[in-house]
Protein backbone atom coordinates (compact mmCIF):
# COMPACT_ATOMS: atom_id res chain seq x y z
CA UNK A 1 0.00 0.00 0.00
CA UNK A 2 1.10 3.44 -0.71
CA UNK A 3 2.07 5.71 2.36
CA UNK A 4 -0.53 8.62 2.96
CA UNK A 5 -0.24 11.95 3.51
CA UNK A 6 -3.13 12.83 5.42
CA UNK A 7 -5.88 11.24 6.63
CA UNK A 8 -9.30 12.51 7.46
CA UNK A 9 -10.66 11.86 11.20
CA UNK A 10 -13.66 12.80 13.43
CA UNK A 11 -12.22 15.45 15.42
CA UNK A 12 -13.13 17.30 18.90
CA UNK A 13 -11.85 20.35 19.42
CA UNK A 14 -14.42 22.02 21.82
CA UNK A 15 -16.88 20.02 23.57
CA UNK A 16 -19.32 23.01 22.97
CA UNK A 17 -18.99 22.47 19.62
CA UNK A 18 -19.26 18.48 19.01
CA UNK A 19 -17.43 16.57 16.59
CA UNK A 20 -15.43 17.69 13.11
CA UNK A 21 -14.57 16.23 10.13
CA UNK A 22 -11.54 17.21 10.00
CA UNK A 23 -7.79 16.33 7.94
CA UNK A 24 -4.49 15.49 9.92
CA UNK A 25 -1.24 15.00 8.64
CA UNK A 26 0.11 11.08 8.38
CA UNK A 27 3.72 11.03 10.48
CA UNK A 28 6.30 9.24 9.46
CA UNK A 29 7.13 5.73 11.03
CA UNK A 30 9.16 5.52 13.98
CA UNK A 31 10.79 2.64 14.77
CA UNK A 32 8.12 -0.16 16.27
CA UNK A 33 5.58 1.98 14.92
CA UNK A 34 2.64 0.25 12.67
CA UNK A 35 0.40 2.20 10.61
CA UNK A 36 -2.78 0.98 9.40
CA UNK A 37 -6.09 1.68 7.26
CA UNK A 38 -8.79 1.43 9.77
CA UNK A 39 -10.95 -1.10 7.96
CA UNK A 40 -14.10 -0.94 10.97
CA UNK A 41 -14.61 1.05 14.24
CA UNK A 42 -17.40 0.47 16.48
CA UNK A 43 -19.12 2.87 18.85
CA UNK A 44 -19.39 2.68 22.84
CA UNK A 45 -20.95 4.56 25.71
CA UNK A 46 -17.81 5.93 26.50
CA UNK A 47 -17.40 7.84 22.87
CA UNK A 48 -20.49 9.96 23.87
CA UNK A 49 -19.57 11.03 26.95
CA UNK A 50 -16.17 12.29 25.69
CA UNK A 51 -17.58 13.95 22.66
CA UNK A 52 -20.70 15.69 24.59
CA UNK A 53 -17.94 16.59 27.24
CA UNK A 54 -19.26 14.51 30.31
CA UNK A 55 -15.45 13.70 30.52
CA UNK A 56 -13.69 16.82 30.16
CA UNK A 57 -12.68 16.94 34.06
CA UNK A 58 -10.72 14.16 33.60
CA UNK A 59 -7.33 13.60 33.19
CA UNK A 60 -7.31 11.15 30.77
CA UNK A 61 -8.92 13.18 28.24
CA UNK A 62 -6.72 15.55 26.15
CA UNK A 63 -8.05 18.14 23.90
CA UNK A 64 -8.05 18.29 20.59
CA UNK A 65 -8.87 14.38 20.03
CA UNK A 66 -9.81 11.79 17.22
CA UNK A 67 -12.47 10.09 18.67
CA UNK A 68 -12.76 6.22 18.83
CA UNK A 69 -11.38 3.30 20.80
CA UNK A 70 -12.74 0.43 19.42
CA UNK A 71 -11.22 -0.36 15.61
CA UNK A 72 -9.56 -2.86 13.88
CA UNK A 73 -7.25 -1.75 10.51
CA UNK A 74 -4.89 -3.24 7.99
CA UNK A 75 -1.46 -3.25 8.28
CA UNK A 76 -0.10 -0.17 5.69
CA UNK A 77 3.19 0.05 6.55
CA UNK A 78 5.42 -1.35 9.66
CA UNK A 79 8.03 0.04 11.57
CA UNK A 80 11.72 -1.27 11.84
CA UNK A 81 11.71 -4.42 14.74
CA UNK A 82 7.50 -4.92 14.57
CA UNK A 83 7.92 -8.22 13.19
CA UNK A 84 5.29 -10.54 14.84
CA UNK A 85 2.25 -10.22 16.81
CA UNK A 86 1.47 -11.37 20.65
CA UNK A 87 1.29 -15.20 19.54
CA UNK A 88 4.79 -14.94 17.12
CA UNK A 89 2.45 -14.92 14.28
CA UNK A 90 4.57 -12.74 11.16
CA UNK A 91 3.24 -9.02 10.68
CA UNK A 92 2.84 -8.22 6.72
CA UNK A 93 1.32 -5.80 4.34
CA UNK A 94 -2.20 -5.88 4.69
CA UNK A 95 -2.90 -7.89 7.55
CA UNK A 96 -5.94 -7.17 9.72
CA UNK A 97 -5.04 -7.08 13.48
CA UNK A 98 -6.08 -5.18 16.61
CA UNK A 99 -3.53 -3.23 18.95
CA UNK A 100 -3.68 -2.78 23.06
CA UNK A 101 -3.35 1.08 24.67
CA UNK A 102 0.57 1.77 24.65
CA UNK A 103 1.43 0.63 28.39
CA UNK A 104 4.70 2.30 29.47
CA UNK A 105 6.13 -0.91 31.01
CA UNK A 106 7.94 0.79 33.05
CA UNK A 107 5.68 2.42 36.45
CA UNK A 108 4.67 0.71 39.25
CA UNK A 109 1.05 -0.51 37.79
CA UNK A 110 3.30 -2.13 34.77
CA UNK A 111 6.52 -3.46 36.24
CA UNK A 112 5.66 -4.65 39.96
CA UNK A 113 1.49 -5.03 40.50
CA UNK A 114 1.51 -6.39 36.71
CA UNK A 115 -1.75 -4.33 36.65
CA UNK A 116 -1.24 -2.59 32.82
CA UNK A 117 -4.96 -1.08 32.49
CA UNK A 118 -3.77 1.28 35.53
CA UNK A 119 -0.31 2.53 33.64
CA UNK A 120 -0.17 6.21 34.76
CA UNK A 121 1.84 6.95 31.73
CA UNK A 122 -0.44 5.46 28.89
CA UNK A 123 -2.11 8.14 26.24
CA UNK A 124 -5.30 5.86 25.21
CA UNK A 125 -6.50 5.67 21.86
CA UNK A 126 -9.73 7.48 21.52
CA UNK A 127 -8.59 10.36 24.13
CA UNK A 128 -6.21 12.37 22.54
CA UNK A 129 -4.36 14.43 22.13
CA UNK A 130 -4.36 15.18 18.32
CA UNK A 131 -1.90 18.13 18.48
CA UNK A 132 1.24 16.06 19.80
CA UNK A 133 2.56 13.36 17.98
CA UNK A 134 1.88 10.82 16.52
CA UNK A 135 -1.66 12.80 16.87
CA UNK A 136 -3.31 9.87 14.84
CA UNK A 137 -4.82 7.83 18.29
CA UNK A 138 -8.73 7.21 16.79
CA UNK A 139 -10.53 4.87 15.80
CA UNK A 140 -13.04 7.45 13.96
CA UNK A 141 -10.11 7.89 11.26
CA UNK A 142 -8.97 6.95 8.25
CA UNK A 143 -6.12 5.80 9.59
CA UNK A 144 -4.43 5.18 12.60
CA UNK A 145 -1.08 5.67 13.89
CA UNK A 146 -0.18 2.21 16.41
CA UNK A 147 2.52 3.17 19.32
CA UNK A 148 5.67 1.63 19.32
CA UNK A 149 4.35 0.17 22.72
CA UNK A 150 1.30 -0.73 21.57
CA UNK A 151 1.01 -5.01 21.67
CA UNK A 152 -0.93 -5.93 18.45
CA UNK A 153 -2.48 -9.44 17.57
CA UNK A 154 -4.19 -10.81 14.31
CA UNK A 155 -7.73 -10.88 13.69
CA UNK A 156 -8.78 -14.14 13.12
CA UNK A 157 -9.29 -15.30 9.64
CA UNK A 158 -13.47 -15.26 8.63
CA UNK A 159 -14.16 -12.56 11.50
CA UNK A 160 -15.86 -9.48 9.91
CA UNK A 161 -14.16 -6.12 10.71
CA UNK A 162 -16.75 -4.78 12.55
CA UNK A 163 -17.56 -7.19 15.11
CA UNK A 164 -14.00 -8.15 15.70
CA UNK A 165 -13.81 -4.38 16.74
CA UNK A 166 -16.92 -4.43 18.69
CA UNK A 167 -14.75 -6.86 20.99
CA UNK A 168 -11.86 -4.62 20.81
CA UNK A 169 -13.37 -2.73 24.03
CA UNK A 170 -16.82 -4.61 25.69
CA UNK A 171 -15.44 -8.10 25.31
CA UNK A 172 -12.17 -7.99 25.75
CA UNK A 173 -13.23 -5.64 29.04
CA UNK A 174 -15.49 -8.92 29.83
CA UNK A 175 -13.07 -11.36 29.55
CA UNK A 176 -10.73 -9.49 32.29
CA UNK A 177 -13.05 -8.59 34.48
CA UNK A 178 -14.46 -12.55 34.91
CA UNK A 179 -10.87 -13.14 35.30
CA UNK A 180 -10.29 -10.13 37.74
CA UNK A 181 -13.02 -11.57 40.21
CA UNK A 182 -12.01 -14.96 40.50
CA UNK A 183 -12.90 -18.39 39.93
CA UNK A 184 -16.90 -19.06 38.21
CA UNK A 185 -18.34 -22.23 39.68
CA UNK A 186 -20.61 -24.19 37.64
CA UNK A 187 -22.93 -23.57 40.97
CA UNK A 188 -23.22 -20.01 41.17
CA UNK A 189 -25.96 -17.85 40.12
CA UNK A 190 -24.94 -14.61 38.63
CA UNK A 191 -26.87 -11.44 38.22
CA UNK A 192 -25.76 -9.22 35.30
CA UNK A 193 -26.96 -5.57 35.37
CA UNK A 194 -27.74 -3.87 31.96
CA UNK A 195 -28.23 -5.59 28.52
CA UNK A 196 -26.15 -3.09 26.21
CA UNK A 197 -23.32 -4.95 24.92
CA UNK A 198 -21.25 -5.35 27.91
CA UNK A 199 -24.06 -6.86 29.48
CA UNK A 200 -24.26 -8.85 26.88
CA UNK A 201 -21.39 -10.32 26.19
CA UNK A 202 -21.07 -10.90 30.04
CA UNK A 203 -23.72 -13.02 28.96
CA UNK A 204 -22.69 -15.40 26.71
CA UNK A 205 -19.01 -15.65 28.84
CA UNK A 206 -21.11 -16.76 31.72
CA UNK A 207 -22.86 -19.37 29.42
CA UNK A 208 -19.43 -20.42 27.97
CA UNK A 209 -17.88 -21.23 31.92
CA UNK A 210 -20.92 -22.85 32.59
CA UNK A 211 -22.96 -20.68 34.48
CA UNK A 212 -26.78 -22.38 35.24
CA UNK A 213 -28.06 -19.39 36.67
CA UNK A 214 -27.75 -16.62 34.97
CA UNK A 215 -30.27 -13.51 36.01
CA UNK A 216 -30.14 -10.43 33.44
CA UNK A 217 -32.06 -7.12 34.41
CA UNK A 218 -31.94 -4.50 31.29
CA UNK A 219 -34.02 -3.36 29.02
CA UNK A 220 -35.99 -3.32 26.32
CA UNK A 221 -37.23 -6.37 25.73
CA UNK A 222 -35.48 -7.09 22.71
CA UNK A 223 -32.10 -7.15 24.33
CA UNK A 224 -33.32 -9.25 26.96
CA UNK A 225 -34.74 -11.73 24.47
CA UNK A 226 -31.44 -11.74 23.08
CA UNK A 227 -29.92 -12.28 26.86
CA UNK A 228 -32.56 -15.62 26.79
CA UNK A 229 -31.54 -17.11 23.99
CA UNK A 230 -27.69 -16.45 24.50
CA UNK A 231 -28.61 -18.66 28.35
CA UNK A 232 -30.21 -16.48 30.80
CA UNK A 233 -32.37 -18.22 32.87
CA UNK A 234 -34.06 -15.21 33.77
CA UNK A 235 -34.55 -11.95 32.70
CA UNK A 236 -36.25 -8.56 34.24
CA UNK A 237 -36.99 -5.22 32.53
CA UNK A 238 -35.56 -2.66 34.61
CA UNK A 239 -38.45 -0.44 33.01
CA UNK A 240 -41.34 -2.56 34.21
CA UNK A 241 -39.77 -3.32 37.61
CA UNK A 242 -38.75 -1.93 40.80
CA UNK A 243 -35.78 -2.44 42.71
CA UNK A 244 -37.80 -4.05 45.69
CA UNK A 245 -39.37 -6.66 42.99
CA UNK A 246 -36.30 -7.39 41.64
CA UNK A 247 -34.79 -8.32 44.53
CA UNK A 248 -37.24 -10.53 45.48
CA UNK A 249 -37.10 -12.37 42.44
CA UNK A 250 -33.21 -12.75 43.12
CA UNK A 251 -33.87 -14.15 46.34
CA UNK A 252 -36.69 -16.71 45.19
CA UNK A 253 -34.00 -18.13 42.67
CA UNK A 254 -31.55 -19.01 45.44
CA UNK A 255 -33.42 -19.91 48.58
CA UNK A 256 -33.37 -16.22 50.27
CA UNK A 257 -29.54 -16.23 49.63
CA UNK A 258 -29.22 -14.06 47.11
CA UNK A 259 -26.69 -13.61 44.42
CA UNK A 260 -22.51 -15.53 44.84
CA UNK A 261 -21.90 -12.73 41.93
CA UNK A 262 -23.12 -9.23 40.31
CA UNK A 263 -21.25 -8.16 37.63
CA UNK A 264 -22.60 -4.13 36.95
CA UNK A 265 -22.42 -3.84 33.16
CA UNK A 266 -25.33 -0.67 33.11
CA UNK A 267 -23.06 2.05 33.75
CA UNK A 268 -26.18 3.71 35.62
CA UNK A 269 -25.63 5.31 38.60
CA UNK A 270 -28.67 3.23 40.86
CA UNK A 271 -26.87 -0.19 40.19
CA UNK A 272 -24.08 -0.19 42.31
CA UNK A 273 -26.27 0.34 45.55
CA UNK A 274 -29.16 -2.34 44.09
CA UNK A 275 -26.25 -4.60 43.54
CA UNK A 276 -25.27 -5.15 46.79
CA UNK A 277 -28.40 -5.80 47.97
CA UNK A 278 -29.18 -8.44 45.27
CA UNK A 279 -25.62 -10.09 46.71
CA UNK A 280 -25.77 -12.59 49.07
CA UNK A 281 -23.90 -12.27 52.51
CA UNK A 282 -19.75 -13.26 51.48
CA UNK A 283 -20.66 -12.79 47.70
CA UNK A 284 -18.90 -10.80 45.09
CA UNK A 285 -19.77 -7.36 43.40
CA UNK A 286 -18.32 -7.16 40.15
CA UNK A 287 -17.96 -3.45 38.42
CA UNK A 288 -17.87 -3.27 34.81
CA UNK A 289 -19.95 -0.51 33.35
CA UNK A 290 -19.95 2.74 35.97
CA UNK A 291 -18.29 5.87 34.03
CA UNK A 292 -20.86 8.41 35.67
CA UNK A 293 -18.61 10.59 38.09
CA UNK A 294 -21.93 10.60 40.58
CA UNK A 295 -21.41 9.23 43.78
CA UNK A 296 -23.53 6.03 45.27
CA UNK A 297 -24.85 5.86 48.58
CA UNK A 298 -24.31 2.31 50.18
CA UNK A 299 -23.78 1.66 53.54
CA UNK A 300 -20.69 0.35 54.85
CA UNK A 301 -21.86 -2.41 56.71
CA UNK A 302 -22.42 -4.77 53.34
CA UNK A 303 -18.91 -4.97 53.47
CA UNK A 304 -18.27 -5.90 56.92
CA UNK A 305 -21.59 -7.42 58.58
CA UNK A 306 -22.19 -8.82 54.96
CA UNK A 307 -18.78 -9.45 54.24
CA UNK A 308 -19.20 -8.87 49.90
CA UNK A 309 -15.76 -8.36 47.96
CA UNK A 310 -16.01 -6.03 45.84
CA UNK A 311 -13.95 -5.66 42.35
CA UNK A 312 -13.69 -3.29 39.79
CA UNK A 313 -11.77 -3.87 36.39
CA UNK A 314 -11.21 -1.27 33.45
CA UNK A 315 -9.74 -1.97 29.86
CA UNK A 316 -7.55 -4.93 29.04
CA UNK A 317 -4.38 -5.97 27.67
CA UNK A 318 -3.48 -7.79 24.76
CA UNK A 319 -4.06 -11.36 26.03
CA UNK A 320 -7.97 -10.34 26.67
CA UNK A 321 -8.12 -9.44 23.41
CA UNK A 322 -6.56 -12.59 22.07
CA UNK A 323 -9.31 -14.36 24.13
CA UNK A 324 -11.86 -12.41 23.31
CA UNK A 325 -11.40 -12.93 19.44
CA UNK A 326 -10.95 -16.81 20.27
CA UNK A 327 -14.28 -16.99 21.99
CA UNK A 328 -15.69 -15.09 18.82
CA UNK A 329 -14.62 -17.83 16.76
CA UNK A 330 -14.95 -20.71 18.84
CA UNK A 331 -18.92 -20.17 19.85
CA UNK A 332 -19.99 -18.24 16.22
CA UNK A 333 -22.60 -21.41 15.75
CA UNK A 334 -23.66 -20.79 20.09
CA UNK A 335 -24.40 -16.94 19.78
CA UNK A 336 -25.85 -14.17 16.97
CA UNK A 337 -22.88 -12.40 18.17
CA UNK A 338 -23.43 -9.97 14.94
CA UNK A 339 -26.96 -8.78 16.96
CA UNK A 340 -24.51 -6.51 18.68
CA UNK A 341 -24.05 -4.00 15.68
CA UNK A 342 -26.11 -1.47 14.56
CA UNK A 343 -26.02 0.29 11.64
CA UNK A 344 -23.07 1.51 9.62
CA UNK A 345 -22.05 5.22 9.26
CA UNK A 346 -19.38 6.95 7.32
CA UNK A 347 -16.92 9.33 9.15
CA UNK A 348 -19.15 12.20 8.16
CA UNK A 349 -21.81 10.64 10.13
CA UNK A 350 -20.27 10.00 13.21
CA UNK A 351 -22.65 12.70 15.14
CA UNK A 352 -25.41 10.69 14.07
CA UNK A 353 -24.07 7.90 15.17
CA UNK A 354 -23.34 8.65 18.58
CA UNK A 355 -26.98 10.22 18.43
CA UNK A 356 -28.72 6.96 18.03
CA UNK A 357 -26.31 5.12 20.20
CA UNK A 358 -27.65 7.59 22.97
CA UNK A 359 -31.04 6.84 21.54
CA UNK A 360 -30.61 2.91 22.58
CA UNK A 361 -29.48 1.35 19.45
CA UNK A 362 -26.27 -0.98 19.43
CA UNK A 363 -22.91 -0.81 18.70
CA UNK A 364 -23.28 1.83 15.36
CA UNK A 365 -20.57 0.75 13.09
CA UNK A 366 -18.17 3.35 11.42
CA UNK A 367 -16.47 3.04 8.05
CA UNK A 368 -14.27 5.53 7.59
CA UNK A 369 -13.16 4.88 4.18
CA UNK A 370 -16.74 5.81 2.60
CA UNK A 371 -18.66 9.12 2.58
Amino acid sequence: MDYPKTSRVALVRDYDKGVELDELPVPPLVEGAVLVRVEAATGCGTDVHIASGGLRHSPTCKLPLVLGHEAVGRIVALGADRVTDVVGKPLREGDLIAWASPWCGNCYWCAVAHQPTLCVNANLYGFGPADQFPSLTGGFAEYVYVHPRSAVVHVPEGLSPALASSATCAFRTVVHAFETVGQLRPTDTLVIQGSGAVGLYATAYATIMGIPQIIVIGAPSSRLALAEKWGASTTLDVEHSTPEERRQIVLDATDGRGADIVSECSGAVPAFAEGLSLARRGGKMLVIGAADPRPSSVSATNFNMRQISVTGSISADISHFWRAFQLLTTYADRFDFDALLGNTYGLGSVSDALVSLEAGEMKPVIVPHTA
